[in-house]
């Protein structure tokens, strides 16, 4: 069998329905959302049966699920439901029934690379060799990063040239050496710049594993002893409420625009008023100054308390222009606007540090993975070369 359902699925449909809850959530900006995952008790059944290793007994409720349930996470569930219900058939043998149910499996899937895969497995068991080397070719040309998908490269050179298709065989090797160089390659960019990682956690997690990054973000979340969960979860609440600030911060930019377009048309106003008052203050200390000196000056006097009025109607007219400071309520907002920014890149940066010890604990056991499949594309490749060598020997000596 060339996947591995009958292992423990639970952290990584969890994290599909959780990438799935928050994007069904994405278009609410309501403070403080609280993202989860919203079960019904059928979902629950049906990740309780995934969780568990294959039994026969689970047939008969996976398969009511698929068909019966109107569950809004049958979309990811459903399809694990189908592949599962395959592995078990193809387990007894009944490869029609597999097919029947790998067919109904989704595309565009997180499941579909599991189903292919099993399709080729199908077709191996009924005979149909070039069949099922077809479904691995399929499947390795669409999931380049998957590493079952390129180990079925190797396993279709082996049928060509354990049956002496040298010339099958041999393009089949060279593209699973390939394959395996180009996701070595793309894992040591990883190594050196793991921030590219994060665009991968919080957009495509609940995707297909067609590059080897999204292969790497579903294996660190199947390990249940990493924090790469509880991390994505972070970072993608974090990435929500970043957009949500960013169209708050969208509004309260226009609010200040529009009371600074409104200070400026008050500024030409406000310096005529302002230089106004300056020569009525000076005018009010020369009329007092002389009064001092001429107490009976009646005409001085009147001036006097005309200049007076009139410093009272500027100081009237420039408090109605209002100040070139920014208004109290929009500096409030921005206040705070940048206290949640603050916090907000805090929360990203701590979950960005989990998964860099999660990626520094996988990465490597990727990278031996794929140079193990190198080695074993290489010894098939060897081995097919020697073939040759040893059937052109035996063709001499005839």
């Amino acid at each position: 069998m060339m996947t591995d359902m009958d292992k423990p699925a639970r952290g990584l449909v969890t994290a599909l329905l959780l990438a799935l809850g928050i994007q069904a959530q994405a278009d609410t900006c309501a403070q403080d959302i609280q993202h989860g995952v919203a079960l019904a008790q059928s979902d629950r059944s049906v990740m309780s049966l995934l969780d568990s290793h294959a039994d026969a007994s689970q047939a008969s409720p996976l398969i009511q699920y698929s068909q019966q349930s109107s569950s809004i996470n049958k979309p990811i569930l459903g399809n694990y439901a189908r592949l599962r219900l395959a592995a078990m058939a193809l387990r007894d043998g009944d490869t029609t029934f597999a097919r029947e149910q790998l067919s109904q499996i989704e595309q565009n899937s997180p499941a579909a690379v599991d189903a292919a895969l099993l399709l080729a497995e199908s077709y191996r068991r009924d005979g149909n060799e070039e069949q099922a080397r077809a479904w691995l070719l399929r499947t390795a040309a669409r999931f380049p990063g998957n590493p079952r998908a390129v180990s079925g490269l190797v396993l279709a050179g082996d049928d060509w040239r354990n049956q002496g298709a040298y010339a099958q065989a041999l393009p089949l090797y060279n593209l699973a050496l390939n394959k395996a160089a180009e996701n070595l390659k793309a894992l040591n960019e990883l190594e050196a710049n793991p921030d590219r990682l994060y665009r991968t956690m919080t957009n495509t997690v609940a995707g297909n594993s067609t590059t080897v990054m999204d292969q790497l973000v579903l294996a660190m979340v199947r390990d249940e002893d990493s924090q790469v969960l509880p991390a994505t979860r972070k970072l993608m609440t974090a990435n929500d409420r970043l957009r949500c600030l960013r169209e708050e911060e969208k509004s309260l930019n226009n609010a200040i625009q529009h009371a600074t377009a409104r200070d400026l048309s008050n500024g030409a106003f406000r310096t005529a008023a302002k230089m106004e008052k300056a020569a009525t203050e000076q005018e009010i200390d020369d009329l007092q100054r002389i009064i001092a000196n001429a107490p009976n000056a009646t005409d001085l006097k009147a001036q006097l308390v005309d200049a007076q009025e009139r410093l009272q109607r500027l100081d009237a007219r420039l408090n109605q222009l209002g100040s070139t400071a920014l208004p109290a309520h929009l500096a409030a907002r921005k206040d705070a606007m940048e206290s949640r920014k603050a916090e907000l890149d805090k929360d990203m940066n701590t979950a960005r540090q989990q998964v860099r010890v999660a990626l520094a604990e996988e990465l490597p056991e990727m990278k031996r993975y794929y140079r193990n499949l190198a080695g074993e594309a290489q010894l098939g490749k060897a081995q097919l070369l020697q073939g040759q060598k040893t059937a052109s020997t035996l063709v001499g000596f005839k």
